[in-house]
C-alpha cells in the first residue's frame, strides 16, 4: 500500500515538474525566436542583399559580387548625389544631440532638482513634445512656420521684418531649413531627457548635498563635483544612446522638409529609405546599411571605453 503512495506521489511530481518546464521553455523560447527571426536572419540576409541585384527578367536576385559597392562608391560625388549631404547631416545631428541637447538637458534638470519656483510646471511644459506623437509634432510644428497662417511670419510682418521671409517659404530655402530643423530637435528632444536626469538626481543622498554644503560648495560647485558624477552612469547611456544617430535618425527630416531643398536636410538612414521606397532598389539599400555597420561598429566600441573611463559608475 505504502509502495503505490510513493509511485503516485512521484509520478504527481514528474507531472508538476514537466509543466513548469513546459512554462519555462515557452517564455524562454519568445525572446530566442524574435532574435532568431529580427537579428539572426534579418542581418544576414541584409548582407547578402547587399551582394545581389534583382534582375528584372528572371523576376528573381542574382549574384553580382562587389558591384553594388562599386556603384556605391562610383556616385559618391556623382552630380546629383546627395549622399555626401546624408553623412554631414547626420554627425550634425549627432552632435547637436550628445553636445547641445545633452549638456542643456542636464543644466535645466539641475535647476528643477534644486526646486526653482514652478518647477513641476517646467518639468511638464519640457516633457509634453516627448508624449505627442511625432506626426502630429512636426505639423504643429510646421504651420508655425507656414507661409499664410503661420504665426512666425505674421510676427515678422508686425514687427516690419517681412523682408526677412524666405521666398521659398523657411523650409524652401538651403540656407533656413536645416537651422530650423535644428532648433526643432532641441525642442522636442530636451524634455525625455529632462525626466531621465532628474530621476538619477533625485536619488543623490541628502547627505553628501549636506556635506558639500558644510564645506562652502557653491552650488555651480555640487553641480560639477558632486551632482554630474554621481549622475555620470546615465549621463553616459544617454551619450551612447545618441551615437546610433547618425545611422537611425530620418522621420523628422521626412516629415518636416522630406529631405529638401535640395538634399539640404537628407540623413544617412532618410536615403536608404528613400532607395527602398521610392526607387524600389532594396539592394543598395541593404549595401549602404551594411557600410554604415562596418564603420559604425567600432566608433561604438571605441566611444564605449572612453564613455565608460570618464563616467565611472558610482555605488549610492
Amino acid at each position: 500500500m505504502s509502495s503505490s503512495l510513493v509511485l503516485k506521489k512521484k509520478k504527481k511530481i514528474t507531472k508538476t515538474q514537466l509543466l513548469r518546464a513546459i512554462f519555462i521553455i515557452s517564455f524562454i523560447s519568445i525572446p530566442i525566436i524574435h532574435f532568431i527571426i529580427f537579428t539572426l536572419y534579418v542581418n544576414a540576409d541584409t548582407v547578402l542583399l547587399s551582394f545581389e541585384r534583382f534582375d528584372l527578367q528572371t523576376r528573381k536576385y542574382r549574384w553580382v559580387h562587389f558591384e553594388n559597392y562599386i556603384e556605391f562608391f562610383e556616385g559618391f560625388n556623382k552630380p546629383g548625389s546627395v549622399f555626401a549631404k546624408a553623412i554631414r547631416n547626420s554627425i550634425l545631428f549627432f552632435l547637436l544631440n550628445d553636445f547641445v541637447i545633452l549638456p542643456l538637458s542636464f543644466i535645466f534638470a539641475f535647476f528643477m532638482y534644486k526646486k526653482i519656483p514652478f518647477a513641476n510646471g517646467y518639468r511638464i511644459i519640457f516633457y509634453l513634445p516627448s508624449i505627442i506623437s511625432p506626426v502630429v509634432l512636426t505639423m504643429l510644428f510646421s504651420f508655425m512656420f507656414d507661409s499664410s497662417i503661420g504665426i512666425v511670419d505674421s510676427l515678422l510682418r508686425v514687427l516690419g521684418l517681412g523682408a526677412k521671409i524666405p521666398e521659398l517659404g523657411w523650409f524652401g530655402d538651403s540656407k533656413t531649413a536645416m537651422p530650423i530643423l535644428l532648433v526643432y530637435c532641441v525642442w522636442s528632444g530636451i524634455g525625455a531627457n529632462i525626466v531621465l536626469i532628474s530621476g538619477a538626481m533625485s536619488r543623490i543622498p541628502q547627505e553628501i548635498i549636506e556635506a558639500g554644503k558644510l564645506d562652502g560648495l557653491s552650488m555651480f560647485k555640487e553641480m560639477i563635483y558632486i551632482t554630474l558624477p554621481l549622475t555620470g552612469s546615465l549621463l553616459a547611456t544617454l551619450w551612447m544612446m545618441g551615437v546610433p544617430v547618425i545611422f537611425t535618425f530620418f522621420l523628422t527630416p521626412m516629415l518636416i522638409t522630406n529631405g529638401g531643398p535640395d538634399g539640404e536636410t537628407y540623413t544617412i538612414a532618410m536615403y536608404i529609405v528613400t532607395s527602398i521606397r521610392n526607387d524600389n532598389n532594396i539592394t543598395m539599400g541593404a549595401t549602404v546599411g551594411v557600410i554604415c555597420a562596418i564603420v559604425g561598429t567600432p566608433i561604438v566600441v571605441i566611444l564605449r571605453k572612453v564613455i565608460d573611463r570618464l563616467f565611472p559608475a558610482y555605488e549610492y
